[in-house]
């Protein structure tokens, strides 16, 4: 064994051992698929990545037997819930006595500073007669009910008793009117994002575990459903694993088949396995160390896209094989091919960098990394590790009679016009672009009907659509959603919108509380207070109890302040702050978006925003980003052709086999009226790097022996549509449009190699090197 290979493999584990221990491997998807510069973009990524609606789980407690909600049991289950690692918090829908009496004690001293949106109107309202009169009967009933003592806490500090409205607002604001059925809701927030799904699913395995548990303490007499954005994500997961083992597993048996039928040797599948699994152990480490970890999918679609670097081994396998000369001569010869065809496709990989996905840039590195290790070990490794034929290979029949039935002219002359009449063909009739991604999602269909349900059973937010406010500072944006909050309450009332949750009641900018203090100074006058007693008198009450209204002197209201208090809860995640903005967000209840858009249309710095809508506006510029890409990646291709061969027609001749392939297939679907998305666009880039390298190393036949080229080159071909035809298996939408965009693509691009490259049999290009 020659001492290279005998270095390579000594060298093998600690690659793969290192590889392994640097491997730093981020599930969350969001960050690979979001970026954006805008307001709007960033506030999507943040809320996907760690906002508080992505982390909560939705769980709905049926009693299976009854109609009434079954408190002690969930009592119970809260609290082993709330021991669970990784869970923050969990909180039903409506408050218990303990946190209103919190809240209450907390907003009591600015029940004039937080009174009102509207303190000009509101304000002389409440101290009018008939006004006080109705909180004083409030106080009447209240003595003389079963919260009595709660009253006379209440009336201590607010002799006029003006919580009433606050008490008011904070109820709706911080409960939800929960149907009084046999089913009981609560929330659940974790510390992880949603999308994290490792973290997620641990988490979910011990909330299931803690329920059944319990339930079968109480002989199974409760029943779990549950939803939010991590059950979403884990479904997901599951079905795509599921898709990737099934996938993957008919792809190696396929690939093994195919290969041992190849070439009719166990040591050359075993050389070529090595490859690609270094190939992949490079890519992993240095795309690890470049960007400080590495997405899952990165992992996925890149160990999928340097399976393409198995075109060098085997290429330099068919040549060796059938050459009676040494294989490392043999290699020499054809290196040149093989360095070129290396280039070009790291160029169209490049391109991937440029669409606008933030994961595409791993990709690229990862793939062109993989690409130079499997070429450099088809160079300087697999010549010395090749086993020994003494009797070269003969071509295949069919091969020669294929070269020599498309060989021709006419033929050549018939597909360039057919490749540009469809061209033209497709310019003018045009493509129709599918920008919404949920269309390529895995189907969760029953998941959605459950989470329907579950929403049904308690009054909950849209997820996904919200208003939307940016200002340079949090006092311009308070005052910004206080005005947005006047006009959702006129749409509430109109019937346009369920609900809304926006920062007010909890917290309103320092000019809203200075006006409600100042009007409320100016309206409790002394005759303001005498006739408040004579109320209370009339009412029955002792005045003589009660301390004289007088508006307390505190400071006004701040957010830090709200974030310790028990409110804090309530406005976290609605805001983001940072050197220069500040964002704000009003949850919206069920509502009428056109009508809501409408609303806003013309209001600076507020706007109705649909996570979906944003989604498949960022699509569309990653979609014209994909565009852009492919041209410039095919044109770089282009100049780096001609300048290898010092001819522009020499590298149209070679690029155009890859270009008239995908144009083609652009055209088929065009005539099916089949919509193209983003990942379409992936693939035809993909395709035009891959089908490039059979142009150059059927331009340059560097064996002279045009059939043997060929002949690598459709045994190349073949590997590559068995593994992405593979994907055609999958179940997610996403998967098969790969499957059939690549395939047919690189089908196509090597069956017209010998049709568009006409090409005489001793060589095409001059000797020289790279």
């Amino acid at each position: 064994m020659h001492r290279r290979v005998v270095l390579f493999l000594f060298a093998l584990p600690f690659l793969l051992f290192t590889a392994f221990e640097q491997l730093n491997i981020k599930t969350d998807i969001s960050a690979f698929f979001i970026s954006g510069k805008s307001d709007q973009m960033k506030l999507l990524a943040s809320r996907m990545q760690t906002g508080e609606i992505s982390r909560r789980y939705l769980l709905s407690i049926e009693q299976k037997n009854k109609l009434e909600p079954a408190v002690e049991f969930v009592d119970e289950l809260r609290q082993a819930w709330s021991h669970i690692a990784g869970v923050s918090r969990v909180f039903g829908q409506g408050l218990d006595e303990g946190a209103m009496h919190q809240l209450l004690a907390f907003y009591t001293p600015y029940r004039y500073h937080l009174y009102s949106l509207q303190p000009k109107q509101d304000i002389p309202e409440a101290f009018s007669e008939s006004a006080m009169k109705a909180r004083a009967t409030m106080i009447k009933e209240g003595l003389l009910g079963q919260q009595s003592a709660w009253m006379r806490e209440i009336i201590r500090a607010d002799p006029m008793f003006l919580m009433s409205q606050s008490f008011g607002r904070i109820s709706k604001a911080s409960q939800t009117t929960e149907k009084q059925t046999r089913y009981t809701a609560l929330i659940l927030e974790t510390d992880a994002s949603g999308l994290d799904t490792a973290k997620q699913a641990a988490i979910k395995q011990q909330l299931e575990q803690v329920f059944q548990t319990l339930n079968q303490q109480h002989q199974s007499a409760y029943q779990l459903e549950m939803t939010g954005v991590p059950v979403f994500a884990l479904t997901i997961k599951k079905q795509v694993k599921k898709d990737v083992q099934w996938i993957s597993s008919v792809s190696i048996v396929l690939m093994v088949l195919l290969f041992l039928w190849m070439f009719r040797s166990l040591q050359s599948l075993l050389l070529v396995m090595v490859i690609l699994l270094v190939s992949a152990a490079m890519a992993s480490l240095m795309t690890s160390w470049v960007f400080g970890q590495i997405y899952a999918l990165t992992l996925a679609l890149g160990t999928t896209l340097i399976g393409i670097c198995v075109d060098y081994p085997i290429h330099s396998m068919v040549h060796v094989q059938a050459s009676d000369e040494q294989a490392v001569r043999t290699i020499r010869r054809i290196w040149p091919s093989l360095l070129l065809g290396a280039a070009t496709t790291m160029v169209g990989y490049a391109a991937l960098s440029f669409t606008g996905f933030p994961g595409m840039q791993q990709i690229a590195l990862y793939s062109a990394v993989g690409i130079v290790t499997a070429l450099l070990i088809s160079r300087f490794i697999l010549p010395f590790a090749m086993p020994h034929h003494k009797k070269p290979w003969k071509t295949q029949p069919s091969i020669q009679y294929w070269l020599a039935l498309v060989q021709t002219k006419t033929l050549q002359k018939i597909m360039i016009c057919l490749a540009l009449l469809s061209v033209v063909w497709v310019f003018i009739v045009g493509v129709t672009w599918q920008d919404d991604l949920s269309q390529l999602s895995p189907s969760v269909q029953t998941l959605k009907e459950q989470d329907q349900q579950i929403r049904a059973r308690m009054q909950s937010i849209e997820p996904g659509r919200f208003i939307l406010i940016h200002a340079p500072n949090m006092e311009q944006a308070l005052q910004k959603s206080e005005y947005v909050s006047l006009k959702l309450e006129r749409l509430k009332e109109k019937g346009d919108l369920s609900a809304f949750y926006g920062l007010y009641p909890w917290l309103a900018s320092k000019q809203l509380q200075q006006q409600n203090s100042q009007l409320a100074r100016q309206w409790l006058s002394n005759d303001v207070r005498q006739q408040w007693k004579k109320i209370l008198e009339q009412e029955g009450l002792r005045s003589a109890f009660f301390t004289s209204p007088a508006v307390p002197d505190v400071p006004l209201l701040d957010l830090d302040a709200v974030l310790k208090s028990p409110a804090g809860r309530y406005i976290a995640g609605q805001y983001v702050r940072n050197h220069h903005e500040v964002l704000l967000t009003i949850w919206l209840g069920m509502h009428t978006p056109d009508v809501l858009k409408h609303a806003f249309s013309g209001d600076q710095g507020v706007q109705y925003v649909s996570q979906k809508d944003m989604m498949n506006e960022m699509n569309g510029v990653y979609r014209s980003k994909a565009v852009i890409a492919l041209s410039y990646g095919a044109l770089v291709i282009l100049l780096l052709l001609a300048w290898r061969y010092r001819s522009m027609v020499a590298a149209v001749q070679v690029l155009l086999p890859a270009m008239a392939s995908v144009s083609f297939v652009v055209t088929f679907w065009v005539l099916l009226g089949y919509p193209l998305s983003i990942l379409h666009l992936l693939g035809l880039l993909l395709a035009v790097a891959i089908c490039v390298d059979y142009g150059i190393f059927f331009y340059e036949n560097r064996t002279e022996n045009m059939y043997v080229t060929y002949q690598a080159i459709v045994m190349s071909a073949l590997t590559t549509i068995v593994a992405f035809f593979s994907l055609a298996l999958a179940e997610n939408p996403a998967l098969q449009v790969l499957a059939w965009t690549i395939a047919p693509s690189v089908l196509l691009g090597f069956l017209l190699c010998p049709v568009l490259i006409q090409c005489p049999k001793k060589g095409c290009v001059q000797e020289g090197n790279l």
